[in-house]
């Protein structure tokens, strides 16, 4: 039961950084990179991550210059692919756990 919980603490830990790396990193784009915003049409709400993830968006994103927008769009990429590791770990373990048992 303590190993359950403390997974399920570590996968939390994970899904609040990588939210809080993804939400400063749209506020960055909007507030530093204005026209970068105005040219993914300015979205709002649940729309933001689709038009980060568009294509247009990711062209867009590549040309962006502010220092502070790109060591952001860095800590959210890393910010990602640590939750995603962490989750396909916990999945093999599970498989190679329960293969065996």
């Amino acid at each position: 039961m303590s190993i359950l919980i403390c997974l399920a603490a570590i996968w939390a830990i994970l899904i609040l950084r990588s939210g809080l790396a993804e939400y400063k990193y749209y506020q960055s784009v909007k507030e530093l990179e204005p026209e970068i915003w105005a040219q993914l049409g300015a979205p709002k709400y649940f729309k933001v991550p689709v038009a980060f993830v568009s294509s247009k968006g990711v062209k867009l994103l590549q040309g962006a210059s502010n220092k502070t927008v790109l060591a952001l769009a860095s800590k959210h990429r890393q910010a990602g692919i640590q939750l995603l590791s962490y989750v396909v770990l916990v999945l093999v373990a599970c498989i190679v756990y329960f293969k065996v048992a």
